[in-house]
């Protein structure tokens, strides 16, 4: 309430300052057209100018009073641009949080469904030279398995082969496979080494992007990214299967939520773009 308060105040007291400077310049100025109107019946222009003398004083004070009035108005656009950017990054910091705690929970419900301890990561689309890489999001992560290749894991294209998270991504629709027990070996040297041997499953969702008008989602965009849940022990059971779908379900709700979450935060952005461009 008190940084309100002194928001309005401030607001309050540099609109006050515009208006009086701006009649004031209007005031000064109109008092030297009059003058300089009378001066213009016997002389020229720039004679009449001169011969002003004192009175030119009205000028530079209206003068000085635009400029001042033009000056706070570009200061105080200066300073609520600030002030929207600080909330924006606010915004995002809980939006952090946020989609942290919740993948917390998600992470525990599907150990708990699949009855095995799992790892949660997002990974998140980064378009470059007309390649998609899936970029790890390094603050966005539970580890409850300690995995030292994925320490120096940078990013992968899409297209990679063998790999479930970029196949999920490219055909934007969860996924959970089994990992053979040599995968390893099937990755070229560079992927080898950001994938731990253990690895046992994957499980990936991607998040896709939803058309903000609609809340729908929107087919000519490409995903933001996908979430990806993983482990070192086979899902035990012989119900598997159904603890899957269950842990499917878990990833999918999530990956939804998450989708939604950025959506708002984009119309958060382009209201504030719009309040900056008038």
């Amino acid at each position: 309430m008190t940084n309100r308060a002194g928001t309005d105040v401030r607001a309050l007291s540099w609109n006050s300052f515009r208006f009086v400077a701006t009649l004031l310049s209007v005031v000064l100025l109109g008092i030297w057209v009059n003058i300089l109107s009378e001066q213009l019946r016997d002389k020229d222009l720039w004679r009449s100018i001169e011969g002003l003398g004192a009175g030119n004083l009205f000028l530079v004070g209206g003068a000085v009073a635009l400029v001042g009035s033009e000056y706070v108005t570009r200061r105080q656009r200066i300073v609520e641009n600030e002030r929207f950017e600080r909330k924006m990054d606010l915004l995002r910091q809980r939006q952090q949080d946020l989609l942290r705690s919740t993948l917390t929970t998600v992470c525990e419900l599907i150990s708990k469904a699949l009855e095995i301890p799992c790892n949660g990561r997002y990974f998140v689309a980064v378009h470059e030279n007309g390649t998609t890489y899936l970029q790890q999001d390094r603050e966005l992560a539970v580890l409850n398995i300690r995995m030292p290749r994925e320490f120096g894991f940078t990013r992968l294209a899409v297209d990679t082969p063998h790999i479930v998270s970029g196949k999920s991504y490219r055909e934007r629709r969860p996924l959970f496979e089994d990992l053979p027990v040599d995968h390893h070996t099937l990755y070229d040297t560079r992927v080898a080494q950001m994938i731990e041997p253990t690895q046992r499953w994957v499980l990936s969702c991607p998040v896709l992007t939803l058309d903000p008008r609609t809340n729908r989602h929107d087919e000519s965009a490409q995903p933001h990214g996908v979430i990806v849940f993983y482990g070192v022990h086979d899902v035990p059971g012989a119900d598997k299967n159904a603890r899957v779908e269950f842990a499917l379900d878990y990833a999918q709700q999530f990956a939804e939520q998450m989708s939604k979450i950025l959506t708002m935060l984009v119309l958060t952005e382009e209201m504030v773009a719009g309040h900056d461009t008038q």
